[in-house]
């Protein structure tokens, strides 16, 4: 395609014909969206069981796991440091081959914490993981 400049009059500034460069701007859209490397976000992989799945387990084959408002990690009424975590884990699973762990995390917790405590279930082999919400109490002024 040839652009040439042409003159209308003897006075008349240059005229450069702009009838295609929707088409141009249209086809570089185009060029740049396929090429796009898009990223996938990253984030928990957690496979959920099917609808009605729901098991009975006994309160005795529950280890319930823990995460306050301010971060600390609660295995029980002890509270643990996270990378102590993974050994609790595997102490209590070796005890008892049955054991579900409860992971209850706040809402208002540091989402860090959350995700290395997970992190540390499944370094520990924990297959049996609920993840169960927090019933805060509302505070009162």
């Amino acid at each position: 395609m040839a652009v040439s400049l042409r003159k209308k009059g003897p006075g008349a500034p240059p005229n450069i014909p702009t009838a295609s460069t929707g088409d141009i701007a249209f086809l570089i859209l185009i060029f740049f969206m396929s090429t796009s490397v898009f990223s996938k976000e990253k984030g928990l992989k957690i496979v959920l069981p099917e609808k009605g799945e729901a098991t009975k387990i006994n309160a005795a084959n529950i280890l319930t796991v823990a995460v306050n408002p301010a971060g600390q990690v609660l295995i029980g009424d002890a509270i643990v440091n996270i990378p102590d975590v993974r050994d609790e884990v595997v102490r209590r699973l070796a005890a008892n081959k049955e054991l579900a762990i409860a992971l209850r995390v706040s809402r208002t917790a540091p989402y860090r914490v959350m995700v290395e405590v997970f992190d540390q279930l499944k370094l520990a082999k924990a297959e049996r993981v609920s993840l169960m919400p927090v019933v805060e109490e509302a505070s009162t002024p």
